[in-house]
């Protein structure tokens, strides 16, 4: 099981240096995503992040940095990727950088796009957007797999999102999801780092009793 960390659209105290920390402690996967942000602003945030780390990062946006900067992906919302012309100025960048959202199962098995993975959302309820209802049947995660693998196509590595804590990181494992990606949870926390440092361990845990 993988953890994958959206940061929070509005600046927080000591966001940077959190974000440091988590990748210090074991974070692989960061999801840059401000929607106030311009790209001098995803500039900064970066070169505020220790250089090791950059080949963590992903971009939702201001994808031009991605050449700028050792980043290790991009990710492309709904419109991104109905976007032609911005797909043509990608296409120069391995399939499996990209990553991308879907909100059914369906979607996943009719994509031909290579992402790396993909998330599906709402799995849970929100914790950072109340409005935001489960809207989707986690036994998907493992019926598409299925499917995929009958029809003989490629299955990228399928992510959880929204109102994923710690304990539904133990839900997602159980229901056939390869990670879990954590939002309000872990920024909502009061310590974040904490939070994260529980949530791989459950992970871990999982996979262990599964193994066993």
């Amino acid at each position: 099981m993988k953890i994958i960390i959206i940061t929070p659209e509005e600046d927080i105290r000591h966001e940077l240096e959190t974000v440091n920390d988590l990748f210090r402690n074991g974070l692989q996967r960061l999801h840059l995503r401000k929607s106030e942000y311009d790209t001098s602003d995803y500039r900064k945030y970066i070169k505020a992040i220790e250089p090791q780390f950059h080949p963590r990062l992903v971009l939702t946006s201001s994808y031009e940095l991605y050449g700028e900067f050792n980043l290790g992906g991009i990710h492309l919302n709904t419109s991104a990727r109905r976007d032609e012309t911005l797909r043509k100025k990608l296409s120069h960048i391995p399939q499996p950088v990209f990553s991308t959202s879907f909100h059914t199962w369906q979607k996943i098995v009719e994509n031909d796009f290579h992402y790396g993975y993909v998330f599906i959302s709402p799995v849970f309820d929100s914790i950072s957007k109340k409005e935001y209802k489960a809207n989707i049947d986690p036994y998907g995660a493992a019926e598409t797999k299925q499917k995929l693998a009958k029809l003989n196509k490629y299955c990228p590595e399928i992510y959880g999102l929204g109102g994923v804590g710690i304990k539904e990181m133990e839900s997602l494992h159980e229901y056939g999801f390869d990670g879990g990606a954590m939002l309000g949870s872990l920024w909502m926390s009061g310590n974040p780092v904490a939070t994260f440092l529980r949530a791989t361990n459950v992970a871990t845990m999982s996979e262990r009793q599964n193994a066993a």
